[in-house]
């Protein structure tokens, strides 16, 4: 039986293990990102179709809807405090009506809410006056609120 003496750089290198726990704390941020980004783009979402849901209203006669400003959507706490969703979407106007006239139109308007409730619109109307060419700056909001916020940040 002969011996042969091992050269200690033949012998196999014990594995760092640092590219595993890189790869594990990579995988914990991702997944630790998509729990909280996935409810947020969910009420995103049904915000969205809220908003469609408002644009799709008849508009009331002599009033147009204002290009200058654009149609605003928000989730989040927009009423009190606490642990809920709120969802709330302005709509500018332009109209030549009475006050009592539109805020009469959008207060029997009913627009499905987020879970189906139907909601109708608060007025609120340019205490200024009107502009040189005789209609008048209105806005219109439709309010949802009392939801489950889940892991959205935006509603606690």
């Amino acid at each position: 039986m002969v011996l042969t003496e091992t050269v200690p750089g033949a012998l196999p290198k014990q594995r760092s293990r640092w590219p595993f726990f890189l790869c594990l704390a990579l995988l914990a941020l991702i997944v630790a990102y998509l729990l909280f980004k996935v409810p947020e783009w969910q009420n995103d979402e049904k915000l969205a179709q809220l908003e469609d849901r408002v644009h799709m209203l008849p508009l009331p006669p002599d009033t147009e809807l204002d290009i200058s400003s654009a149609m605003q959507g928000t989730v989040g706490i927009q009423a009190a405090n606490g642990d809920h969703c709120d969802y709330l979407v302005r709509m500018p106007l332009l109209t030549t009506l009475p006050d009592a006239e539109i805020a009469r139109y959008y207060e029997s308007a009913a627009v499905e809410g987020v879970a189906g409730r139907k909601l109708s619109g608060t007025v609120y109307v340019n205490p200024s006056g009107s502009r040189p060419d005789g209609f008048k700056d209105v806005i219109v909001e439709f309010f949802d609120t009392g939801y489950d916020p889940g892991f959205d940040v935006r509603c606690h």
